[in-house]
């Protein structure tokens, strides 16, 4: 049924077509061009509402060669070819819905068959979702324990310390970076990391605690305890020059 009041939405589209190059025909000297567009316009679209679908397809094709911007005549072809060759179908559909006018018959038709066909075209922001959506499902998380003590001193927890994890240059990483504090207890997680090389520390510039290469892999949810026996003074993985 859905098909046939798409089919039908086409023959009229297409008869208004056909009555004003009828019209403008009347008033200046006849242009052999367009007489023939308009017999392949008129005679695909009674090729359509009798059900001659392939004759209907042919005859589009070849008014589509004289005017391939045409919405009514794509719009035709596209439910012509929904009868026969739906793969065919999908591309003419997916054209008239990205040139026809918002909220036109042809654009509102295309866009139903497509979401009925799961075809509808991929926008920038349904691209966007999936790649939010992507990083999602697939990325891994760090977290740890931040606790340090001068010589002689007892370790404490190193409260609302900010805490960096720096992307590596020529790596999947590289323009990856986030930061945060960490919590009266020391803990700190870092969610939702895309997953590769980075450094951790807690300063950016000047003489840090920590300094450490961390390899995060996909979906892993690592552990790393930051503690004297890992800080710069054991343990430095990106020595600055002097």
């Amino acid at each position: 049924m859905r098909i046939c009041q798409v089919q039908a939405r086409a023959i009229a589209l297409l008869a208004g077509l056909v009555f004003v190059a009828a019209g403008c025909q009347s008033q200046t000297p006849p242009q052999p061009p367009a007489r023939v567009e308009e017999d392949a316009a008129a005679r695909a679209s009674a090729a359509l509402e009798a059900g001659r679908h392939a004759e209907a397809i042919a005859l589009f094709r070849r008014a589509l060669e004289r005017k391939p911007a045409s919405v009514p005549l794509r719009f035709g072809l596209a439910v012509a070819l929904s009868y026969t060759d739906r793969g065919a179908a999908t591309p003419e559909f997916q054209w008239v819905l990205t040139n026809a006018g918002a909220g036109s018959v042809e654009a509102v038709e295309s866009r139903a068959w497509l979401a009925r066909a799961g075809a509808l075209p991929e926008t920038a922001l349904d691209r966007a979702n999936a790649t939010v959506q992507q990083r999602q499902t697939s990325d891994a998380s760090l977290k740890g324990r931040a606790v340090f003590g001068g010589k002689g001193e007892k370790s404490e927890p190193m409260q609302r310390m900010q805490l960096f994890l720096v992307g590596q240059p020529d790596s999947p990483t590289k323009t990856e970076r986030y930061n945060l504090r960490t919590d009266q207890d020391g803990a700190f997680i870092f969610p939702n990391v895309v997953p590769g090389p980075y450094m951790l520390t807690n300063r950016i510039a000047g003489q840090p605690i920590w300094r450490l290469r961390v390899e995060i892999k996909p979906a892993e949810q690592q552990q790393l305890e930051l503690t004297p026996a890992n800080s710069v003074g054991a343990r430095d993985d990106f020595p600055q020059p002097r």
